[in-house]
């Protein structure tokens, strides 16, 4: 069953790589018309009527957040990998958890700039929580070292 949940997730996560990937491609072609309709659904659109004044920025800010995403997804299946081998405790594992901070922390970073050009609060709420879920990262990318190496020390007594 586990083998199932696992292999479950690994498939959403190759799934939304792949969107991702596809939408990233499309950002500077399809920014405008997605601005143009998310106007037309919400009534409050203020957070998207600054995205045309101030159309490459966003779309450089998008493109930039849309990649780390990318590379943190990258990360997570390659990790996913390792827990249906059921290997998890390895070094390459450790370091995706602190190449996912760093990610995290530079996606909070271009979020924390952009709004120099135009603010919206729901860039400082994803910053924040980028911010946190790099620390946690690297927090755990700490865990799992020192796991890995118990799990070496371990191997080398048998």
């Amino acid at each position: 069953m586990n083998n199932k949940l696992d292999r479950f997730v690994k498939a959403i996560l190759d799934f939304c790589f792949c969107v991702g990937i596809i939408i990233e491609i499309a950002v500077p072609f399809g920014l405008k018309k997605a601005v143009e309709l998310m106007t037309r659904l919400w009534r409050d659109s203020s957070a998207y009527s600054a995205i045309p004044d101030n159309y490459p920025v966003s779309v450089c800010s998008i493109m930039i957040v849309g990649a780390f995403c990318i590379l943190i997804m990258y990360e997570l299946r390659r990790m996913m990998q390792t827990v249906i081998d059921d290997d998890a405790f390895v070094q390459q594992n450790v370091i995706s958890l602190k190449r996912m901070g760093t990610y995290a922390f530079c996606l909070s970073i271009v979020k924390l700039l952009r709004c120099f050009v135009y603010f919206t609060p729901a860039a400082i709420i994803i910053a924040a929580a980028f911010f946190f879920a790099g620390l946690f990262s690297k927090v755990l990318s700490r865990v799992f070292d020192k796991a890995v190496r118990y799990k070496e020390e371990n191997d080398l007594t048998i």
